[in-house]
């Protein structure tokens, strides 16, 4: 018998969400439970997606999930990305929280360019735990990212990077 884990549940959300969107996603790779990478093709790109999960935001009303990488999944992340060249690498942000409830439960979608625009894979400019946070704002229609290479303030003025909440649709 097979046990399941919390992080079937999680990473199951993210498959059921492809899977309603019309796409039949492939596990590419399954080596611990911090994270999941799958391929996906549809009839715009054959991706692979890096999935991770986290289920305790920060903040009462605006939550922020921050994300934390390993040097291996950085090296890892890196390795997928010049490796596999052939296909688009984008991540995919579980965002979770303890309590379930249809509203409180999010996927965002992060394209490469934006990862390493908030999290610095070659530690040029290294600022402790390579981190992206996902901040939700309520009433936005967009998500919020930013991390240790890309601070969410700058000089008192917004400098996260604003993407949309259903990209998901767009694969």
């Amino acid at each position: 018998m097979t046990a399941i884990c919390k992080a079937d549940y999680y990473y199951g959300a993210l498959l059921s969400a492809l899977v309603n969107g019309g796409l039949a996603p492939a596990l590419f790779e399954k080596e611990n439970e911090s994270r999941q990478i799958y391929t996906v093709t549809t009839n715009k790109d054959d991706y692979i997606i890096y999935a991770k999960y986290h289920t305790t935001p920060s903040g009462s009303e605006d939550f922020t999930w921050s994300f934390t990488f390993s040097d291996n999944e950085i090296q890892e992340i890196i390795n997928v990305h010049e490796n596999h060249s052939d296909k688009t690498l984008i991540f995919a942000f579980i965002c979770g929280q303890k309590q379930v409830s249809d509203n409180n439960q999010i996927i965002a979608i992060v394209r490469w360019d934006e990862f390493v625009a908030c999290v610095d894979v070659n530690k040029q400019q290294f600022r402790g735990t390579p981190r992206l946070s996902v901040k939700v704002v309520k009433g936005s229609p967009r998500f919020r990212i930013y991390g240790s290479k890309r601070a969410d303030l700058l000089d008192g003025k917004d400098n996260t990077i604003r993407i949309e909440r259903n990209r998901l649709r767009e694969l």
